[in-house]
C-alpha cells in the first residue's frame, strides 16, 4: 500500500520501489508526459470559466471566477509536482 501512495503522490521518491534506475526514469517521463496533458486541460478549462465569467451577469460571474482560481491553483500544484519529477531525470530526458 505505501508503495501505492508513494507512486501516486510523491513519484520523485518511488526509485525504491524499481528493479534499476532505467525504469524509474521511464515511469517519471510517463507521468510527466499524463500530468502535462491534465494540465493542459485544467488550463483550458480555466479559460472557458474566465470567458463564462466576463460574459454574465454579476450574480453568477463570481462563481466562475472562484471556480477558475480553484483550476489554477490545481494546474500551480501539478506543476509543481512536475518540476520535481523533472529535477530527478537525467538531462536527455527532460521536456524541452
Amino acid at each position: 500500500m505505501k508503495e501505492f501512495f508513494c507512486r501516486l503522490l510523491t513519484p520523485w521518491r518511488a526509485e525504491e520501489w524499481f528493479g534499476n534506475h532505467d525504469a524509474f526514469c521511464q515511469f517519471l517521463v510517463r507521468r510527466d508526459r499524463i500530468l502535462n496533458r491534465v494540465r493542459v486541460l485544467i488550463f483550458a478549462v480555466t479559460a472557458v470559466l474566465l470567458l463564462l465569467g466576463y460574459a454574465l451577469s454579476n450574480e453568477t460571474r463570481n462563481v466562475y471566477y472562484y471556480a477558475a482560481a480553484g483550476c489554477l491553483a490545481v494546474a500551480l500544484v501539478l506543476s509543481l509536482v512536475i518540476g520535481e519529477n523533472e529535477k530527478q531525470l537525467p538531462k536527455e530526458l527532460r521536456q524541452k
